[in-house]
């Protein structure tokens, strides 16, 4: 006579695996920048603070409290709370591919938006953080590097990702243009 297992292992043990393909790799749907820009709720230009896990059933995501510098849609307020896909809670730690890693105390271009929960993410993962450097002339400039996470079109076909880079002055004007044809 076989023995069933206790009720709710077969749960467990389907978390697990769903858990287990989740983090494994991450197939991003590649977003051009218009697309960013009409898809966010805010765009940012913000201080990152420190992260802190929280597990939301089997995952985990890493909270920051950004300090608003500057905006461009959205975010009227100081600060944004944001979450981020993968972290550490106790001594479980979750890494998500694609995920950005937001570094306490770096200051960054960011494309947010706000899911039904009323938790902010960064829309595309990676592909919504944007550095701030100073060229080599002293110009402003926002870079964000490839996409290591596999990307597909809308077509579903996979593409490879340059990353992206342009002076502040230019990315101004794209997101002023990309929302007056949104309208």
């Amino acid at each position: 006579m076989a023995l069933a297992p206790p009720d709710g292992v077969f749960r467990q043990i389907a978390q697990i695996a769903l858990l287990a393909v989740a983090l494994s790799g991450a197939t991003l749907q590649q977003l051009s920048f218009d697309d960013m820009v009409n898809q966010s709720t805010a765009i940012v230009r913000a201080t990152i603070g420190p992260g802190s896990g929280r597990q939301y059933g089997a995952l985990v995501y890493t909270h920051h409290r950004l300090t608003v510098l500057e905006s461009w849609k959205g975010a009227t307020g100081t600060s944004i709370e944001v979450v981020v896909p993968g972290g550490q809670v106790g001594r479980l730690q979750q890494s998500v591919a694609g995920a950005p890693v937001l570094t306490a105390g770096s200051e960054l271009v960011l494309f947010l938006w706000t899911a039904r929960s009323g938790l902010t993410h960064v829309i595309g993962l990676s592909q919504g953080v944007f550095q701030l450097e100073r060229n080599a002339t002293g110009t402003l400039t926002i870079n964000r590097a490839p996409v290591t996470a596999t990307l597909v079109a809308p077509n579903g076909r996979l593409v490879h990702d340059d990353g992206m880079a342009m002076p502040m002055s230019e990315f101004r004007t794209r997101v002023s243009s990309a929302l007056a044809r949104s309208r």
